[in-house]
């Protein structure tokens, strides 16, 4: 764990302050108890924000399948650790290590805590899927998102078709313009596959 901020310091208590509230008895003896002491020391609204859009668009490098590429920010406003994304170049894809994660999290295990725990109480469960169709509805829209590919792919398209074969991922012009369509596609499906979830 590298800080950065306050590195002099080197004050970890309210990182260890939310590792022992995650793991704590009460999460199993006193659910109400847990549920506070842990919306004491976590922003835990804006983290099952964060876990419902990255899980719609698919993010496999991040957390869930991966240990890095997030840090936590202690709001002086609220004295609260909130969670900051970062390095999100694999999203919009099935990905790589395993794949990204499946809509319902099923399969996430108690190594990783912040959403099995979370996932495992009704309460958090029913938010993380009114996150999830909010996302759906007012951002991840397909018409929408496919018309902001396009608008990106007019900007880019003369420097992508100018890539040299040696110095970039893009072999041809139509490497490019798939890419394009498979992120038209991309939207589309997770759209069918949101629908799917919340209608069970």
């Amino acid at each position: 764990m590298e800080k950065k901020t306050n590195e002099d310091l080197a004050d970890y208590t309210d990182v260890v302050s939310l590792y022992n509230t995650i793991n704590s008895s009460d999460r199993n003896t006193n659910t109400v108890q847990w549920k506070s002491d842990l919306n004491t020391v976590f922003n835990v609204d804006t983290f099952m924000k964060w876990l419902a859009a990255n899980t719609v668009i698919q993010n496999w490098d991040t957390y869930g399948v991966m240990t890095h590429n997030y840090y936590l920010y202690n709001n002086p406003s609220d004295n609260k650790l909130t969670w900051i994304p970062w390095d999100n170049n694999e999203a919009f894809q099935d990905g790589k290590m395993g794949g990204a994660l499946s809509i319902s999290l099923q399969e996430v295990g108690s190594n990783w805590p912040l959403i099995r725990y979370l996932m495992d109480i009704d309460e958090y469960e029913s938010l993380y899927k009114t996150y999830v169709q909010q996302f759906v509805d007012e951002v991840f829209i397909p018409s929408s998102m496919q018309s902001t590919y396009d608008n990106y792919y007019q900007l880019l398209k003369e420097y992508a078709y100018a890539e040299e074969v040696d110095y970039s991922f893009l072999h041809s012009p139509s490497d490019f313009d798939q890419a394009v369509e498979e992120l038209k596609t991309h939207v589309e499906n997770r759209n069918l596959v949101v629908q799917s979830y919340i209608s069970k």
